[in-house]
């Protein structure tokens, strides 16, 4: 019932994470890309459970920042990290920086942001951080297929994916990949088969819940004297056959390439030597030499990466006692790996003692074989007691070098510098220098070595057409897309939102001034726009956008000038428009159909008004533009009018105003003497304004106003004075 249980779990927690991988799936048009590491990789711990992965990659639009963590791939195999900012305001298309980790097996998660927001992600499954062993010596260390060895059933268990078997090439090896080491997997750069590796590695991963990563540069059939012969530059000759040789270098090279180069990239816990059994027999080597040998051929590769002269760079050495050969054992060996374990600070641990394993061997009665592959395994992974762990110290993965990623000379062509300090700079395309320049997409990576031949790699760089972008277009950010009128105009107190138009890869900078896709302007002037590429290529300006601010509009002052008429004045003119006014009701509504600087008001309430006018250029592109709100007014209707009203009364200057409340269509004003005489007579086929009435001529006295329209006659009594 617990194991049920804990299926359940385990299936329902798998449903999780496979719902959490698409939201880091790539799309056919990424963002951004990790190009380093590769999946599989595992990073050297340090005996703090720590470790840094150093990730590099391409973006392809404008970003702020590069953030990455760690995510365990199975619930308990690590510790989840919170987002670490990897890098800040990256340049150049590319990106780089650490990610810090404690021993586990992970997703590297990455995302991107600009603007404060994430526009892109990207994953590498499965890298780990644990322990990496380089593996070296004779045939049972190589290992062969076809003598049943077991590949791990820890998903954990890793190897390195190159085989120089055939090759035997003394270059640096492609650039590193990794697989999961199967039974019949070769063990770059020649170990044949998983042989006792795997299940070392499957003891190891769970013991220790880390991943585990192989390098085997063994060689069957090799005497410490080969080892220390070509270790020494010397040719080499196999002991069955004085007359064939070894190729150029080895075996040795394998060995000092698989430091220089995955010690450097990757750290590593040790060298594990399993070798000897040649030196019993035939050779019937002496204690001393071989004692010799072994410590010549440590102190050489320790040389040969620098130890001493880099601190914490010094390789430590697990030797296999290791001897029997044909029924034979050989104390003169056995005697002289104790020797070179037991030297004092020689950071040489003591392996496995194999001599009683599997007695006769089904290899020739040399080579393991079967279950005496599972046994080795088991001694050696006895020999890796917590002990072993603390006391064989790690060799921690070294920094990638920068790069950085620039125009070159001609505004066409992108120039990668990298970093001083270096004897020895190879670009993927075969040329040297610290400097390179290229004018044609590709990607570009450079092998980098120090000064004891450690090798580093750069981040690779993804050179996409076309170097030098197109010009851009300068849009309106309201119409994104399209390219904007040439004049452009606003008002005093507003602000134009121009974009531009171009790859998305590009950067946009304006008239020589601020970086940035939008621009926001409020001052006249004219603007134009250059494209930058990832690389810092400019291209040709756009075409230019004109802008022309009008001028504030005067804030209106209101005040009451009639019974139903309020009155707005403004302290200046405006050229170029005819001002009219916006009035407003109550803060919220606006008055229909009043826009002059006089307003009929028929409602009480509390109102204001602004101005407003109308410019237009010459290409016909017109602008409305309005003032501050002026002052308010309280209106309140007499409800005694009746509708009509007539001022000033008594009249002085022999003029009226005659004021409706309502709006009339085919009115009648007549005035009237007391006696009924008609002396003034109009017709108006709307009646909803002020009227003036000029009433020269006519002598002092009472007169009646009369307004007469469909469903309207009303009458008022007023005096005139002289």
């Amino acid at each position: 019932m617990k194991n049920t249980t804990t299926q359940k779990i385990t299936f329902i927690f798998g449903l999780l994470c496979a719902c959490l991988i698409p939201a880091f799936a790539q799309t056919t048009n990424p963002v951004v890309k990790i190009t380093y590491p590769e999946t599989r990789a595992v990073y050297q711990r340090n005996n703090d459970q720590t470790s840094t992965i150093y990730v590099s990659g391409s973006y392809y639009q404008p970003i702020d920042s590069v953030q990455a963590r760690l995510v365990t791939e199975v619930a308990g195999q690590g510790i989840d990290t919170d987002w670490q900012t990897i890098q800040r305001l990256p340049s150049g298309g590319v990106f780089q920086g650490p990610v810090r980790g404690r021993t586990g097996w992970y997703r590297l998660q990455l995302r991107v942001m600009a603007g404060g927001a994430i526009i892109g992600q990207d994953e590498v499954r499965k890298v780990g951080i644990g322990e990496v062993f380089i593996v070296t010596g004779q045939s049972n260390a190589q290992g062969f297929q076809d003598l049943g060895a077991v590949g791990a059933t820890d998903d954990r268990v890793n190897c390195v994916a190159y085989d120089n078997t055939v090759a035997n090439s003394l270059a640096d090896p492609p650039a590193p990949s990794f697989q999961q080491l199967t039974s019949t997997a070769i063990i770059g750069p020649r170990g044949q088969s998983a042989w006792c590796w795997g299940a070392l590695g499957d003891l190891i991963a769970r013991q220790y819940n880390c991943p585990v990563l192989f390098i085997n540069t063994a060689w069957f059939g090799t005497t410490s004297r080969n080892w220390r012969e070509s270790a020494d530059g010397k040719s080499t000759v196999y002991w069955f056959n004085n007359s064939l040789a070894l190729p150029a270098g080895m075996p040795y090279a394998n060995l000092i390439i698989a430091l220089r180069y995955y010690n450097s990239l990757l750290g590593l816990r040790a060298i594990l030597w399993q070798q000897g059994e040649n030196d019993n027999y035939p050779l019937n080597i002496t204690r001393e030499e071989y004692r010799d040998n072994m410590q010549y051929i440590i102190n050489k590769t320790r040389v040969d990466v620098g130890a001493g002269f880099i601190s914490d760079r010094y390789p430590a050495w697990v030797l296999a006692r290791s001897s029997y050969n044909t029924g034979r054992v050989s104390s003169n060996v056995i005697n002289a790996q104790n020797d070179v374990i037991n030297t004092y600070n020689n950071n040489v641990q003591p392996g496995p003692v194999t001599d009683n394993i599997q007695i006769p061997r089904p290899g020739e009665d040399v080579h393991f074989g079967g279950d005496g592959l599972r046994q080795l395994a088991q001694a050696w992974y006895q020999s890796m007691s917590p002990t072993f762990f603390v006391s064989a110290l790690p060799v921690l993965p070294l920094p990638q070098p920068t790069v950085a990623v620039g125009c070159g000379p001609n505004n066409n062509s992108v120039t990668l510098t990298l970093p001083d300090g270096y004897s020895s700079y190879v670009w993927n395309n075969s040329i040297s220098g610290k400097t390179l320049t290229v004018s044609l997409p590709g990607s570009y990576r450079a092998t980098m070595k120090d000064r004891f031949g450690n090798t580093f790699l750069s981040p690779l760089v993804e050179v996409k057409a076309p170097i030098l972008p197109a010009a851009p277009a300068i849009a309106l950010a309201k119409s994104a897309s399209v390219a904007a009128a040439t004049d452009q105009q606003i008002c005093a107190d507003s602000v134009l939102q121009l974009t531009g138009i171009t790859d998305v890869a590009n950067r946009l900078q304006w008239n020589g001034g601020p970086v940035t896709k939008v621009l926001n302007v409020a001052s006249p002037g004219s603007f134009t726009l250059q494209a930058l590429s990832p690389y810092g290529c400019r291209s040709a300006a756009s075409a230019p956008v004109n802008l022309v601010v009008r001028p504030r509009l005067p804030q209106p002052t209101i005040r009451q000038v009639g019974p139903y008429s309020l009155e707005a004045t403004v302290p200046f003119s405006v050229t170029g428009t005819t001002l009219t006014y916006d009035w407003r009701q109550n803060n919220a509504s606006f008055v229909a159909n009043q826009n002059q600087s006089v307003a009929k008001v028929a409602i009480s309430g509390v109102y204001t008004a602004r101005s407003k006018g109308i410019f237009t250029l010459s290409n016909g592109n017109s602008l409305t533009c309005v003032s501050n709100y002026s002052n308010s007014v309280d209106y309140v209707i007499d409800p005694n009018n009746r509708g009509l009203v007539v001022y000033p009364n008594p009249a002085t200057s022999h003029q009226i105003s005659v004021e409706t409340l309502e709006d009339l269509k085919n009115a009648d004003l007549h005035i009237y003497t007391l006696d009924g005489k008609l002396v003034y007579s109009e017709h108006f086929d709307l009646f909803n304004v002020r009227r003036t009435v000029n009433m020269q001529g006519l002598a002092g006295g009472q007169y009646v106003v009369r307004v007469r329209a469909p469903g309207f006659n009303v009458a008022k009594r007023f005096i005139l004075t002289n």
